[in-house]
């Protein structure tokens, strides 16, 4: 075993990387992507300069954890941003704001119905409307919908 240990060559860094990051794309997990990128980097790097196996083996795991580290500082800051494109992706509700939809029964103590796409929703009102009234979508609580009502003038025909 220390024989071959003594004997690892650029080769065996590279297919040591090869084969992780095969192993990474067949089960997309996430952690076998930057031991992979370590060891490419490794074999590179020992391509270019020739050092023993302790300072290889010691190359191998300061570039994985910095390249993991590297990964994980990145992503937490994305996570962490304010808005992203698809951070309304799997809020539903989100995406009706704005829409102006026809009340299907009169509001009655602050509550009534609309129709959205395929769904009725259970919308709530401040003011006391008739069905068939006109309204905006301007919010959401759990799972109604906050509407305003439209002026008759500015309401679509």
């Amino acid at each position: 075993m220390s024989e071959w240990l003594t004997t690892l060559s650029h080769w065996h860094w590279l297919g040591l990387g090869c084969l992780l990051l095969v192993i990474e794309v067949s089960t997309s997990v996430g952690l076998l992507l930057w031991t992979g990128i370590a060891a490419l980097e490794v074999g590179l790097l020992l391509l270019l300069f020739p050092f023993g196996w302790q300072g290889q083996w010691l190359l191998f795991a300061l570039q994985a954890t910095l390249t993991t580290w590297l990964w994980w500082r990145w992503q937490h800051r994305r996570d962490q941003a304010p808005h992203d494109a698809a951070s309304g992706l799997n809020q539903r509700l989100q995406g009706y704001m704005g829409r102006e939809v026809i009340l299907l029964d009169a509001v009655a103590q602050g509550q009534s119905r609309v129709r959205l796409d395929d769904t009725v929703w259970s919308v709530i009102c401040d003011e006391p409307l008739p069905a068939g009234s006109t309204v905006k979508v301007v919010g959401a609580d759990s799972h109604r919908l906050k509407v305003i009502p439209l002026s008759p003038e500015s309401s679509p025909d």
